[in-house]
């Protein structure tokens, strides 16, 4: 199966202690972050690292296991496995902070001059229901 995506950042990371940016993707059934490498990090500078339009690719089925195969850090949630989400806004930084079903925990954090925060306030609610824990300041 073939699912269309959008890139709705190039400046996400896994926590304060990962300083490589990474490409996160919205899909219809789940997000998918993708590691850069140091020079495309560096490359985004402040950010904003998309613009509308936003980028979309067509992500097959078998390109996201190779995702997860590529670097410790890429990670591939699908909305299904997720048991709480809660987006944080921050001041350099807004993130979204996930317990999945099997207990695991997973932070991602973006430049605030990417629109990942405002489209994920908009599509979480809905694909997600009262797992969606709303909003808060960190």
């Amino acid at each position: 199966m073939i699912t269309v995506a959008e890139c709705i950042s190039r400046s996400c990371t896994t926590g304060w202690l990962d300083w490589v940016h990474g490409e996160l993707w919205l899909t219809p059934t789940g997000l998918v972050r993708r590691r850069l490498s140091r020079a495309e990090s560096r490359a985004n500078g402040l950010g904003p690292t998309v613009t509308a339009p936003l980028p979309r690719a067509e992500l097959p089925e078998a390109a996201l296991t190779r995702v997860l195969a590529e670097h410790a850090t890429n990670k591939v949630v699908t909305f299904e496995s997720v048991d709480r989400a809660r987006l944080v806004r921050g001041v350099t930084a807004h993130g979204l902070r996930l317990v999945l079903r099997d207990g695991s925990r997973h932070k991602l954090l973006w430049l605030t001059r990417d629109p990942a925060y405002g489209i994920l306030a908009d599509v979480l609610p809905s694909v997600l229901g009262d797992r969606f824990a709303g909003t808060a300041t960190s």
